[in-house]
């Protein structure tokens, strides 16, 4: 497929490359009409580009993951860009042959998220090949996994293999600016990114509702305060931990939206640690500290209410009392205490032992 039939096409979309690719956007941008195609495009070339460009410190700069949150970047700039539906975010990584001896493969990493499917695709080259070779031959691969992702033409190199993780359902919609929440038909919710979910989660999940005296629902957002929002890998995966009923799906990273679009009418619980608490009092997670007034006060109107389990530091159980909250807000908590529930088990110590 010539770039000149991207480019007559409904598609629009941005470019974020490293350590290569940046012949695919040469021969992108040198044909005409390409900006009715590529809105915006950055090669952050450096470690320190690459983690102020992702806003943390990736672990390896040419991995499947790097390249897929540099593509979901890229997607949420597009979306900055234009309010449609067909927009695509590219993500190229490279560690392609230099004039200085090279740690780890020389590969490459493509990956395409769209609203629809999130796609990547390793490219392996072999030690004969120059950079003057690996350049264009990534090129050619990189645009054939691009047109095949969205759907305007077949994949000329079937032989470098495609991971496809394509959206669920309605799960689309997530993805859009529109506050939405998928499934909810409780009163009171256990937020978390469940990464993975553990027999504390469980634990915790099982004690709230006996306290409550209700039905509680888990509750995963797509979008989080600190970090990339989940791609379709992400979330099917995290999907995969739960039966179909008892989590429900938003795109609501904020306490403040959660209580506003769960509560339909009524007053809501949350399940939440210590930790948790604590962030949702930090003023950097709002604009002002005249807004973050503004949402206290909300919750304390709501009738917003929240189970609060404690954990240990050091060798002392932390509860609300250690934290300094308004008084509204205290009201507002019910304190677990150490005899009740007390698990030292979290979800980061279960990733770094697989």
């Amino acid at each position: 497929m010539k770039v000149a039939d991207l480019h007559s096409s409904d598609w629009a979309g941005v470019c974020y490359l490293t350590g290569g690719g940046s012949l695919l956007l040469s021969q992108l941008l040198s044909v005409p009409g390409a900006s009715n195609t590529i809105l915006d495009a950055q090669v952050p070339y450096s470690y320190e580009a690459l983690a102020q460009l992702l806003g943390n410190k990736p672990e390896q700069a040419c991995s499947e993951t790097t390249a897929r949150n540099l593509a979901m970047n890229a997607f949420i700039n597009a979306q900055q860009l234009r309010s449609e539906d067909r927009l695509f975010g590219l993500g190229i990584t490279a560690n392609l042959s230099t004039n200085r001896k090279k740690r780890g493969a020389i590969r490459a990493f493509v990956a395409l998220q769209t609203l629809s499917r999130s796609q990547v695709t390793e490219v392996q080259f072999t030690d004969s090949k120059t950079r003057e070779e690996q350049e264009p031959m990534l090129a050619r691969i990189a645009y054939s996994k691009l047109c095949a992702g969205l759907e305007l033409a077949s994949d000329s190199y079937p032989n470098y293999k495609t991971h496809t993780a394509n959206a669920q359902n309605c799960h689309s919609r997530l993805y859009k600016r529109e506050p939405l929440a998928i499934g909810a038909r409780a009163t009171a919710y256990f937020p978390g990114a469940f990464n993975p979910i553990h027999p504390g989660h469980r634990r915790m999940h099982a004690l709230a509702q006996e306290l409550l005296q209700c039905e509680v629902q888990y509750e995963l957002s797509v979008k989080n305060v600190d970090k990339l929002p989940l791609d379709y890998f992400e979330l099917n995966q995290r999907l995969s931990q739960f039966a179909p009923d008892e989590v429900v799906l938003t795109n609501l990273p904020h306490f403040f939206n959660k209580a506003k679009h769960l509560s339909k009418n009524e007053k809501v619980s949350f399940v939440v640690g210590i930790d948790t608490l604590a962030r949702i009092i930090q003023p950097k997670y709002y604009d002002t500290g005249e807004q973050l007034d503004d949402v206290m006060n909300f919750f304390i109107t709501s009738g917003t209410e929240f189970l609060v389990f404690g954990r240990t530091v050091g060798n002392k159980f932390k509860t609300i009392k250690d934290l300094s909250i308004p008084e509204g807000i205290r009201q507002r908590c019910q304190q677990v205490d150490a005899t009740q529930f007390q698990c030292d088990v979290s979800s980061s110590t279960l990733r770094s032992e697989t």
